[in-house]
This record gives structure tokens, C-alpha cells and sequence, in this order.
């Protein structure tokens, strides 16, 4: 009998061409991508040298490597790629790709961009119902210098429109007449900080400019968008000496570039104590920006925790307040205080593990944040869980279902 199985396990591992025992190696295989990805992956091969470095744009923090947008109007989306070869001194490349038929087939190709690819924009600029694109890219990714062409790429040559160098950049129908306009800023800290609209008319041409504080140093993060419920822009956050950062809100209305300044808040208001984001929080398409409140009245600056508390502008320059959250960057997580809670001091440990935030009308704990490695141990009894991310458990003493909405790991 035992002969017997020997014999039965023996067909079947030649019939199968397994080995019976396999290596870590061929056991951990990579994820699948999706067919479709996988499609497209193959056809874009074609006309992407094996060896070269498929790449995402910086600014968006997006790692989308494959773009795929309707160039032309027509509802059929193209592939647009960028990449660079091995070498180091290897200019970044581009190939765009549209389906004939089934048949993913090259329509034209970009070169000599750079080495990073810092942003990609799409934009109908001449009116003719066609998107041009718009390519932002620098010679290395530390660098503060960073140039922008703008291409028509409906031919079977990229024709280049414009180009400049840039700070920021954005293109959107500014003046609601049918046809995007560029919105671009350059900064040279200490010297020149400006903002100039241009709109394309046989060539691009500037339609307004407008000059900001220089004494700043460059953007870490900006915003584009509703600026007030009718008013399009951006918000551009800026660092102002080590750790300090400040806001310029610049709108287009009529025509004209303009920086909204906030009306009901001082001017002292927009200079953060720290770097913080403008961002539209509360999702409705508008962009707000954030003042920093201290949330704690004896810890020093290093341990200081803030509370961002976020502001919208109505279209007659107003603030209106929208909410408040606390960020923990250690931890990443982001806690958006209740709007029933009355103010608040938040308790932190040294590492900012433990986060307590308690009412400052009667010193009670309204709730706690606790952070743990997945690899750790769970405290002992008493915890519940109330969210997790691919690497902490979050728990907190008080029921997790309190504040549904409150929670975000980042």
C-alpha cells in the first residue's frame, strides 16, 4: 500500500511539472496588475525602450506612472507616458498614444525635458476644442529652478506654444469664456514674486500680472481652484524663515489677477508658526486655508501640538470658519475636532503616542488616541480599536463609534 502512494505521488508531480517542495522565491510572487493595466502596460512597451524608468509627476504625490486623458473631444482617451533612460545625465522622454482600431499606435513624442517630471497639466488654451500640455519638469529633483513648456500635440509633431520658468503653474478657464488660461508664478526670495495670467491668442499673451511679498522663501505646497464661491485661483503656501510658513490667496475676477486678503482675521493670523496646508477640507470645491492655534498653554515650541483651524473666504473677502483639526505627523493621523466640543487642550506624551484631548471648561478628557506598531504588542484590557493603517493600530479608552467622522489616518 505504501509502495502504491509513492507511486501515485510521483505521477502527479510529473503531470503537474511541480517540484514537491518550492523555494520562498517562487512562493512569493508579485501582485497581478489588473488585465486592463496589463494591456496597456504591454502596448506602451512597444514604443518605451526595456530599459528606460517609467515616471509620475512629483507634484501631484500621485505614483500613476500611465495618463490617460481625451485629448481631442472625440471620447476615446489616449496614454501618455513619460520616462528616462539609466544614464545619468539621460534626458526625460515622452510618447503619447492614441487606439486606431484596437490598436494602440504612437501619435507623437516629446524629448530633451529634463531629468524629473515635475508636473502635468491639460488644458483647451487655443479654443479649438483640443487639450494642449502642459509639462513641468526640472534638471534634478532638488533643485528650485523648474521650466514649463506648453505643447499642441494634435499634429504628428509636438508644437511648442510657450515656455518659461516657473514656481507654480496652473491652467484652468479663469475667466469662464470657453478657453483654459495660465496662471503662473514665479518667486525669487528676497528679490521678485509675481503672478501672471496669460491667455492664447495666436501666441500666448499676458493679460495681467500681479506682485506679492518676496520675502518669502519658495512654496511648499500650493492649491488650485474656487478661492471664494465664485472666484478661481489658487492658494500659494509659502515658508517665511525656519519654520514659519504664510498663505497668498490669488483669484482672477474680470479678467484681473487680485490677492484676496482675508477680511475679520489680522494680518499676524496668516503667519503659521509652523508649515501647514491649504486644502479644500470639508470637500465642496472651495479651497480653504489654515491659522494655527497653540494647544497647549505650558509646553515649549518644540513640543508644541497646534490645531489648524480652517477658514473659507465668502466672495465679499469675508472668513468664515469651518473647522478645526489636529494633525499627528508622527503617527500620521489626523483628528478633525468635533464641532460640539467646547475648546480644547491637547495633552500629548513625549513621542506623541498618547494624545488626550480635554475640555478647557472643565478639565475633562473628551477622548484619547493611542498609537501602536502593528508589530507590537496591544496594551492590556481597557483599549478599543479604533482604526488601523498599513503600519499602526490606533485605540482609544472611549467608545470608537463616539466621532464616526473624526478619525483619518493619513
Amino acid at each position: 500500500m505504501k509502495r502504491l502512494t509513492i507511486q501515485v505521488v510521483l505521477i502527479l508531480l510529473i503531470c503537474s511539472g511541480c517540484s514537491l517542495f518550492q523555494s520562498n522565491s517562487s512562493l512569493m510572487k508579485p501582485p497581478q496588475l489588473p488585465v486592463q493595466q496589463q494591456e496597456l502596460k504591454q502596448a506602451i512597451s512597444q514604443y518605451v525602450p526595456a530599459q528606460a524608468e517609467w515616471l509620475s509627476p512629483l507634484d501631484d504625490g500621485d505614483t500613476t506612472r500611465i495618463i490617460e486623458r481625451d485629448l481631442d473631444g472625440d471620447g476615446e482617451e489616449e496614454l501618455i507616458v513619460f520616462y528616462r533612460m539609466p544614464d545619468k545625465t539621460a534626458q526625460m522622454e515622452g510618447v503619447i498614444l492614441e487606439n486606431r482600431k484596437g490598436e494602440w499606435k504612437k501619435r507623437t513624442q516629446f524629448s530633451d525635458l529634463g531629468r524629473e517630471l515635475q508636473k502635468v497639466e491639460f488644458a483647451d488654451l487655443d479654443g479649438d476644442g483640443k487639450d494642449e500640455v502642459l509639462i513641468g519638469f526640472s534638471y534634478s529633483n532638488e533643485s528650485s529652478d523648474k521650466a514649463l513648456l506648453v505643447f499642441n500635440v494634435s499634429g504628428k509633431k509636438p508644437e511648442k506654444l510657450f515656455e518659461s520658468q516657473y514656481s507654480a503653474f496652473f491652467a484652468d478657464d479663469y475667466n469662464e469664456d470657453g478657453r483654459g488660461e495660465l496662471m503662473l508664478a514665479t518667486l525669487v526670495p528676497n528679490q521678485e514674486h509675481k503672478v501672471t495670467l496669460y491667455s492664447y491668442k495666436d501666441n500666448m499673451e499676458k493679460v495681467d500680472e500681479l506682485k506679492l511679498d518676496p520675502y518669502v522663501y519658495p512654496y511648499y505646497h500650493t492649491a488650485a481652484g474656487y478661492v471664494t464661491p465664485s472666484v478661481k485661483g489658487a492658494v500659494l503656501d509659502s515658508s517665511v524663515g525656519a519654520h514659519s510658513s504664510t498663505s497668498f490667496i490669488v483669484g482672477v475676477k474680470d479678467g484681473k489677477l487680485k490677492e484676496v486678503k482675508p477680511k475679520g482675521l489680522k494680518e499676524e493670523d496668516l503667519f503659521r508658526a509652523t508649515a501647514a496646508n491649504s486644502i479644500d477640507t470639508n470637500d465642496d470645491g472651495i479651497i480653504e486655508f489654515p491659522v494655527l492655534v497653540e494647544g497647549s498653554e505650558d509646553k515649549p515650541y518644540v513640543d508644541m501640538p497646534f490645531i489648524s483651524e480652517y477658514y473659507q473666504l465668502k466672495d465679499d473677502g469675508e472668513a468664515r470658519f469651518i473647522e478645526s483639526t489636529y494633525e499627528n505627523v508622527n503617527y500620521q493621523y489626523t483628528w478633525k475636532l468635533p464641532d460640539s466640543w467646547p475648546d480644547v487642550e491637547i495633552d500629548t506624551s513625549g513621542d506623541r503616542r498618547y494624545v488626550k484631548f480635554i475640555s478647557k471648561e472643565d478639565g475633562t478628557v473628551l477622548y484619547d488616541i493611542y498609537a501602536v506598531e502593528k508589530d507590537k504588542a496591544i496594551p492590556d484590557e481597557g483599549w478599543n480599536e479604533l482604526s488601523e493603517s498599513n503600519q499602526f493600530i490606533y485605540l482609544t479608552k472611549y467608545s470608537p463609534e463616539r466621532y464616526p467622522e473624526s478619525f483619518q489616518a493619513n
